[in-house]
């Protein structure tokens, strides 16, 4: 495997990742605290096609080109390293693949890095080295290494697999992924729970599951789910301040407080470790709406898999919805749970003024 074929197929699926994702590359910049002179909006814009056109320069033939290229990729790298570690302990996501980099920044994402720039390394090593042995036009910069061209494609194929399983390993599924629980069942509740909204008449009833009592931290105290929806029906969102997506479900948090009624939406936020230095940041997500859930059990135990997702948890200790994935998902999810809970308390205080009985 050729390093300069290796980072040129990192480029071209970064700038595809990009383009396809829904996130504008500005809020990326903008989270990562790229400086003020490299982060105008023209360039946010144009960012994800330059990450292409570079790609696809990195695979042309000519020999001369290709120690320029080379030297561009390694300063992309490294400007890359430089952020994810400044914004490691900040609770935001690089964005590096779109949607599918949503999670957020960990010890893993700049190991990953790492091992980018040492791709990017040998790649301009491969370029000098082609420039100076190979003529105008050589599709394969490989041959300029003669029989070590095999020791060198070797490190390069191993140096991109561990690149590729760390990829994999910060990757969070698309939005569109089948509900762990029930592919098939709906989004919303529909049959009738305690603490959470009834059914709609005519509507088709989810398959409900049992859901663990996993620990969490409300108030400095550990508490168990069960312990949790034993006070009301509670929504669990699994939100990050630093994923892209989310900020239009954070933003409209204060306003579902109000419009769920009894149903207490909650945001199960990950922490690893109890040191002061590992406390999440909330960034733009209400503290009182907050749950810490320590090494992300509960998320996982729920199957909030990715950012955003949200599942309806009932006073039965039964999901009573979801999980479902993804802004407009989880949006959607809330604006029934909503409309629910709006039809349905009018039609108790009228049970409650006519002693229980419906006219």
């Amino acid at each position: 495997m050729s390093a300069l074929w290796a980072v040129a197929l990192i480029m071209l699926l970064s700038g595809a990742a990009k383009l396809r994702s829904r996130e504008d590359v500005g809020a990326v910049f903008t989270r990562l605290k790229v400086p003020r002179a490299l982060a105008a909006p023209w360039l946010a814009r144009a960012f994800p096609w330059l990450e292409l056109l570079l790609g696809l320069a990195l695979l042309l033939p000519f020999p001369a080109l290709r120690p320029l290229v080379g030297a561009a990729a390694v300063a992309l790298f490294t400007a890359f390293l430089v952020l994810v570690v400044r914004a490691k302990d900040d609770g935001v996501s690089c964005g590096c693949f779109g949607e599918a980099s949503a999670a957020p920044i960990s010890r893993w994402t700049i190991v990953r890095n790492v091992l980018f720039l040492a791709l990017a390394v040998l790649a301009l090593v491969e370029g000098i080295v082609s420039f100076l042995t190979h003529d105008a036009v050589a599709w394969v910069p490989l041959t300029a290494f003669g029989s070590g061209a095999w020791a060198w494609a070797l490190l390069v194929a191993l140096l991109l697999a561990a690149a590729a399983f760390l990829v994999g390993r910060e990757s969070v599924p698309p939005a569109d992924d089948p509900d762990p629980f029930d592919a098939g069942a709906p989004a919303a509740a529909t049959a009738p729970v305690a603490g959470a909204p009834a059914a709609p008449e005519g509507g088709d009833e989810p398959e409900r599951r049992p859901f663990p009592a996993a620990v969490v931290v409300s108030d400095s105290s550990y508490r168990s789910l069960h312990d949790v929806v034993a006070e009301g029906a509670v929504v669990a969102l699994r939100l990050s301040p630093g994923c892209g997506s989310c900020s239009s479900v954070i933003a409209q948090l204060p306003d579902y407080v109000d419009r769920l009624g009894p149903v207490r939406p909650r945001v199960l936020v990950p922490r690893y470790g109890t040191a002061a230095e590992h406390a999440p940041h909330l960034g733009q997500i209400p503290a009182e709406l907050v749950l810490e859930d320590p090494g992300a059990g509960a998320c996982q135990g729920l199957g909030l898999s990715s950012f955003p997702s949200a599942v309806l948890l009932g006073t039965d200790r039964l999901t009573a919805g979801g999980p479902v994935f993804g802004a407009d998902a989880v949006l959607e999810f809330l604006d029934e749970i909503a409309e629910i809970m709006a039809a349905e308390l009018p039609a108790a205080q009228t049970d409650h003024d006519h002693g229980g009985h419906r006219p």
